[in-house]
Parts: structure tokens; sequence; C-alpha cells
């Protein structure tokens, strides 16, 4: 049996669990009592981080030299999310690298490292933000101190394994377990002959520092635009703490043992908003109703996307593997 397989199922267990257990009613009524203006209004909060994640990533493939037109890389992001949602832990969402080398001609290797080294930004953009809002929630709630320190450690062994990633030679060995890993193998004989292709053109740490920027403003854009939303369901935490609140939840849905986190986030929101009073029901209506916005719909337009740019024979391949 393949346990990556089995993934996904327990975050779905732990959401039912939840739903199991609070006022399903209620979320039902907080649903029915929003604008449905508002509603429609929230859907395009997608946009604008869409937008600065687009122009983080054209940043990071220019530096590359691997060039794609805005709508295309804007394309390739959304089909990330398809194929990140529809295999366990979301690995599936490197199914972007072969899509960007068959627009771009660029060597596959090369692909591979501009989208490592795009999400790994991301990714500490956000531990950054936890880190902070960290220490603004343990000075209040002492007790939340462990959870300070874990994200802490997470944030230090992050950034020296990016670190020393961007080290052309201290991953060589890693970096040829993973070209031989199921996930290339249509392409397995010409990664092995190439290994040194992923280290070429590879950006200078000062070059990266625009992006990470781009990359951190656009996180706390999004968890701002997450708390005007929270007042459709009546949840009034102050702003100060909302956004730590949301980036430690984001945080610990990056295990890979979920879709996108589900399951995972909800039981950390709930914990952490209880704090502050805020009912579980209202915490469950919010974060189903991100969800929807902020992964459920880019994967379902990735989805569109990958069926019409078909020209890439490899993907079904690719899919099947999972």
């Amino acid at each position: 049996m393949n346990v990556r397989k089995l993934l996904p199922a327990i975050g779905i267990a732990i959401l039912i669990y939840i739903l199991t257990t609070i006022n399903l009613e209620k979320i039902i009524t907080d649903f029915s009592r929003i604008n449905p203006v508002y509603s429609i209004l929230s859907f395009f909060s997608l946009v604008p981080i869409l937008i600065m994640s687009n122009y983080q990533w054209q940043l990071i493939l220019k530096k590359q030299k691997i060039d794609v037109s805005y709508i295309y890389s804007l394309k390739n992001i959304l089909i990330g999310y398809f194929y990140g949602f529809i295999t366990p832990g979301g690995y599936g969402a490197y199914a972007r690298t072969l899509y960007l080398q068959d627009e771009s001609k660029a060597p596959l290797q090369k692909c591979v490292s501009n989208v490592i080294i795009f999400n790994t930004i991301d990714y500490i953009s956000l531990l950054l933000i936890g880190t902070i809002g960290g220490v603004i929630l343990s000075i209040r709630f002492p007790h939340l101190v462990s959870l300070f320190i874990a994200i802490v450690v997470i944030f230090v062994i992050v950034i020296f394994m990016f670190l020393s990633f961007l080290k052309k030679g201290m991953w060589a060995s890693f970096l040829k377990k993973i070209f031989q890993s199921r996930l290339f193998n249509p392409f397995r004989e010409i990664l092995s002959k190439s290994d040194g292709l992923f280290y070429e053109d590879m950006p200078a740490l000062k070059d990266l520092t625009l992006p990470f920027f781009i990359s951190f403003f656009g996180w706390i854009l999004r968890f701002f635009e997450l708390y005007l939303i929270s007042k459709l369901f009546f949840i009034h935490v102050d702003i100060i703490y909302f956004i730590p609140i949301i980036a430690i939840a984001n945080i610990i849905a990056s295990l890979p043992i979920t879709i996108y986190g589900l399951g995972t986030r909800e039981v950390t929101l709930i914990s952490l908003f209880s704090v502050f009073g805020v009912l579980p029901e209202s915490v469950i209506s919010l974060s189903l109703f991100w969800f929807v916005i902020v992964w459920l719909l880019p994967s379902i337009l990735g989805a569109i996307i990958a069926i019409r740019e078909g020209r890439y024979g490899g993907h079904v391949h690719m899919e099947k593997q999972f």
C-alpha cells in the first residue's frame, strides 16, 4: 500500500471529525447571512495575490534566463494549483516545471531549480511572518511559547537548507535522487546525463531580495484580505493578532499530510482563535470560504488551463505516477 496516497485522507478525516462536533446549522446560518455582493467581491481577492506572485516569479525567471510571457507564467501558476490539489501533500504542483520547460525550451533541470527557489522564498517569507507573529502571541499568551520555538526552529532549518541549496555541489547527491524519482520517470535518462544544468544561471542571494519582499508583502496582503472577509462571519479579533494566527495556521497546514492543509488548518485556527472567544463554527465557516477562494477556485482554473495546454504530452503520464 502506498502510504503517500493515504495522506490526504488524514486532513479530510480531521475535518469530518470537526464537523461532527460543531453546530452545522450555525455554519449554514453564517453563510446565509452574507451579503451576495460581498461574496462576489471576496472572490476577486484572488486577483492581486496572483498578480504579485506572478511578478515575483517573473523576476526569478529572468535572473535564470528562462523566457516566458507574463500571461504564460500566470497560467503556469494556476496549473501548479491544479496538480497540487490532486496529489498527496501537494507535490504534484511541481508538474508546472514540465510545462515551463515545454514553453521556454530551457533545460528541465533549470526549470526545476527555478520552481524550487520560487516556492522556498514563499515559504521562508511565511515563516518570517509566523516567527514575528509568534513573538506577538507569546507576549500575550505565554503558553504559546513552545509553538513559537517550534516555528523558529523550522525557520532556521529552512534558511540553512536554502542557503546551502544555492551553493553548487552541496546537494548533488540529493538532487540526483530527486531526478531519479517517479515524478521524473519520463525524463530520467535526460536528467541523469546533465546534472550540472540544475545550477546553470543560478541567481545570487542578492538577486532574490526583491522577490522575497514581494512574497512577504504578498502574504501580508493575503492575510489582510482574509481579515476583512472575517468580518462577514462576525469574527472580531484585532488585526495585530489575526495576522499572526493565520500565518501560524498556514505554517502548520504546510505539513504534507492534507490537501492544501484542509483539516490541519482548521484545527489550528479553532485552537488559536478560541483564546479570543471566537466560536468554532465561525472559524470553520471562514476557513472553508477562504479555501474555496484561494485554493479550490484557482485549482479549477488550473485544470481548465492544463487541459487546454495539452500540447505537453508527458503530463498525463506523470499524473498516473501519483
